[in-house]
């Protein structure tokens, strides 16, 4: 019997999305996973939970259903049952902390799927629940690595609101913000991905992506990321990563109407207004991005070392800021390394005309040092004001 692949969408009630983009975001990826390996090596389940801990009824949880018209009617009869009761409601944070209830979400959804569905002629070798609900593995079944092999196989996508600064860290990890210390890695894995759950994640060759579903508006205004690091670098342990909500629901007009971020409001300006590239990009891209092999990921779109100098105006001292670049396109040239960026300053009366002279080839600028020192810090800075004043950084021919 050939090999499927297993999904499983965890919905959290308590995010800023509405039905329709939950919706969409989920049929994106089962449409993409059914084009890609065929309709019959995809199954599928789904699981609704508040990470807040509001009470409510229990999800639906069965085996995998295949990729179907009559599974997905089930799906959205639930979605309509659920946020038809949930959208008339307060969300207020319950005893438990959010990472507690997180995790616990994520053990029912390894416990109550069978993720290795066996073959007809072998017998059955999954993991199950013990008398105390603990996670076990089958003794002949030994872990050989803690880390997913290359390759999609099994994945849980989890749409919930993920923690962005040092504040909502605290809050995520121990309910409140009241203490002053940062907690350690070690504290925020063993709240959200002990050890037992991250060896059965591993042996499953299950890949965890975790879909922010914070506000644009909270997430422009946090003071720090040091929570969404922290939450970034533990997730990547287990081959997984973190992605905005909106790569998923990109084409929905005003998906996030009370905290759009500020380039996709209407302009009062006559003039040609220039779209982010993100909502042209085409969403399978996004989603080979997300589920290729990173060796043939990184092969076919290899990354370059550079430096961004920037200044702060008024202000002769010049900043130095360690980047990344990585091209959107396979076929863009290749700079020679190590890449030098000068931020020499604003264009106005921007216009398509003007715009002819400049290059076409767009590039993902990141910071090697994410929230590690004084010249990230800056970086960040230098992405919210772009962000707010609606600016693009464009390269002139004589740059380097």
């Amino acid at each position: 019997m050939t090999c499927s692949h297993n999904v499983v969408f965890l919905l959290d009630v308590a995010s800023s999305l509405q039905k329709n983009q939950l919706q969409l975001g989920c049929l994106r990826i089962l449409n993409y996973l059914g084009c890609r390996f065929g309709l019959a090596k995809v199954r599928w389940g789904f699981k609704f939970f508040d990470s807040l801990g509001a009470r409510g009824r229990a999800s639906r949880v069965g085996d995998f259903r295949e990729l179907g018209p009559r599974s997905w009617e089930d799906f959205e009869e639930e979605l309509e049952t659920r946020f038809g009761v949930q959208s008339h409601k307060s969300h207020l944070p319950g005893p438990a902390p959010r990472a507690t209830l997180t995790q616990n979400v994520l053990k029912e959804t390894l416990l109550d799927y069978q993720w290795d569905r066996p073959e007809i002629t072998s017998p059955a070798k999954p993991f199950l629940r013990s008398q105390k609900s603990r996670l076990i593995v089958a003794p002949d079944e030994p872990l050989e690595s803690h880390m997913p092999s290359e390759g999609f196989v099994n994945a849980i996508f989890l749409f919930s609101p993920c923690p962005h600064s040092q504040r909502e860290l605290l809050q995520f990890v121990s309910g409140s913000d009241s203490c002053c210390d940062l907690p350690s890695s070690q504290e925020v894995a063993e709240k959200l991905l002990p050890k037992r759950v991250h060896e059965m994640i591993a042996g499953q060759k299950i890949t965890l992506y975790w879909v922010d579903t914070a506000e644009w508006s909270k997430v422009l205004d946090s003071p720090d990321h040091a929570g969404y690091w922290t939450i970034f670098e533990l997730i990547r342990l287990v081959g997984g990563t973190i992605l905005p909500s909106e790569t998923l629901i990109q084409g929905l007009s005003h998906h996030r109407t009370e905290a759009a971020p500020p380039f996709c409001r209407e302009s009062r300006s006559a003039k040609p207004q220039f779209v982010p590239w993100t909502t042209i990009l085409p969403f399978a891209s996004t989603l080979n991005c997300l589920l290729s092999k990173p060796s043939v990921f990184q092969a076919s779109f290899p990354q370059q070392e550079g430096a961004l100098f920037l200044s702060k105006h008024g202000v002769e001292k010049q900043w130095r800021c360690a980047v990344i670049l990585e091209p959107i396109a396979m076929n863009q040239r290749h700079f020679q390394s190590p890449v030098s960026i000068f931020l020499k300053g604003t264009l106005t009366d921007w216009n398509l005309v003007k715009a002819d002279s400049f290059l076409t080839e767009s590039w993902i600028l990141q910071s090697s040092q994410a929230g590690q020192s004084e010249q990230d810090t800056l970086f960040q800075q230098l992405v919210r004001w772009l962000l707010t004043e609606e600016l693009h950084m464009v390269n002139v021919p004589s740059c380097t």
